[in-house]
C-alpha cells in the first residue's frame, strides 16, 4: 500500500480532524504559542496550528511524507514552519515549545509507539507546556457473536485431510483489526471495562511501557454463556473536554477495533467468573507485544485456562 493511502484515510476522517482542530484552538495563544508536531505526516496539524495563530511550528517526520508537507505548505502559502526529517527520539536539537502534538495512534492504540513518543517529547516542552493527546484509555469487552472468530479461524475448514494445528495456533496468537459491531458485544457497552489508563501529561509520572491488568466478569451478568474472544478499543482525551473514541458504540472513525481470538470458546455456567489478564509491552527492544490469558473460575477453582501472546504469533 502506498503511504499516501494512509494519509488519505487520516485526512478523510472528519471527526478526527475536527477534534484536533478544537484541541489546538483551545491551547494556542495567537501570536505567542510555539508547536512541535511529532509524526507530522503531510503537515496537516501544523497547518491548522499556524492558521489558528501559532507563532511557529516545527514538523518532525522520518518518512518521505515530509517532502510532501513542504510542498503543501508552499502551495497554501503557510509560513512559520520548520521541517526535520528524523525520528523524534533521535533529535538532539534543543527546543522549548508550548505545545507538542503527536497523532501517533493506531488501531491498537500503542502500535505506533504513542506512549514512548509522548514521554520522550517532554524534553522539548517548556515547564508549563502541554501535550496533545494528554490521556489515553483502553477498553476491553467479551465478544459473544461468532462471526469474527469464523472469519479468522479458517484452519479446521481447509480440508484435504490435512492437520494444520500448528499453523492455527500461530494464527490465533495475533491481534486482528476488524470493524466490531455493537451486536457482537451483546448490543450494550455495559460489559466493557477499562484496562489501561495512560496519563502522559508532563505534570504526571511517566507510565511504564510494560503493564498488566486482570479483569473479571460474572457469568450471570453477561448476555451469553459463550465467549468467542475479546474486543479492544480506545479513547484519547486530546485536551479537557475534547476526545476521540474508537468504541463500537461511538460514531465511526478511520480507525477500527482490535479482535483478540481464543483457541476455543469459553462456555460458562451461571455461577462462573470469567477472568482476563491483559498485558501490553511496547518497550523499544520488544516492539509491540500484547498477551491475553483467560481463566474460567468455578467456586474459586480454575476449570478452563488458555493463554495467547502476540509474540507467539510471529512467523
Amino acid at each position: 500500500m502506498s503511504e499516501i493511502e494512509l494519509h488519505r484515510k487520516l485526512l478523510g476522517d472528519a471527526p478526527r480532524n475536527a477534534a484536533f482542530h478544537r484541541a489546538l484552538q483551545q491551547l494556542i495563544r495567537p501570536g505567542h504559542s510555539t508547536v512541535l508536531d511529532i509524526g507530522a505526516g503531510t503537515g496537516f496539524l501544523s497547518f491548522l496550528a499556524r492558521r489558528l495563530g501559532a507563532r511557529q511550528a516545527t514538523l518532525i517526520e522520518y518518512t518521505d511524507a515530509l517532502e510532501l508537507a513542504e510542498e503543501l505548505a508552499r502551495r497554501n502559502r503557510i509560513d512559520g514552519l520548520s521541517f526535520l526529517k528524523a525520528h523524534s527520539s533521535e533529535v538532539r536539537r534543543k527546543m522549548s515549545v508550548d505545545i507538542v502534538v503527536t497523532e501517533t495512534l493506531g488501531n491498537y492504540a500503542l502500535e505506533e509507539n504513542f506512549l514512548e513518543t509522548a514521554i520522550d517529547a517532554r524534553r522539548f516542552l517548556k515547564a508549563d507546556g502541554a501535550i496533545i493527546p494528554g490521556r489515553l484509555r483502553q477498553f476491553v469487552a467479551p465478544v459473544f457473536a461468532s462471526r469474527l472468530q469464523a472469519e479468522i479461524d479458517v484452519w479446521p475448514q481447509i480440508g484435504y485431510d490435512l492437520d494444520l494445528a500448528p499453523a492455527r495456533s500461530i494464527s490465533l496468537n495475533n491481534m486482528y483489526v476488524r470493524s466490531i459491531e455493537a451486536s457482537d458485544l451483546g448490543g450494550s457497552a455495559e460489559h466493557a471495562q477499562l484496562w489501561d489508563d495512560l496519563d502522559v501529561r508532563p505534570q504526571r509520572p511517566a507510565p511504564p511501557s510494560a503493564r498488566r491488568r486482570t479483569l473479571h466478569w460474572k457469568a450471570a451478568a453477561l448476555p451469553s454463556s459463550r465467549i468467542e474472544g475479546y474486543a479492544l478499543w480506545w479513547e484519547a482525551e486530546l485536551v479537557e473536554g475534547v476526545t476521540i473514541s474508537t468504541s463500537p458504540f461511538s460514531p465511526p472513525t478511520h480507525w477500527q477495533q482490535i479482535y483478540l481470538p481464543l483457541l476455543a470458546p469459553c462456555v460458562l455456567d451461571a455461577g462462573d467468573t470469567l477472568e482476563l489478564t491483559l498485558g501490553s509491552d511496547t518497550r523499544p527492544e520488544v516492539g509491540v507485544r500484547v498477551s491475553w490469558k483467560t481463566r474460567v473460575l468455578r467456586a474459586g477453582k480454575v476449570i478452563q485456562e488458555q493463554a495467547l501472546d502476540s509474540l507467539r504469533g510471529q512467523l
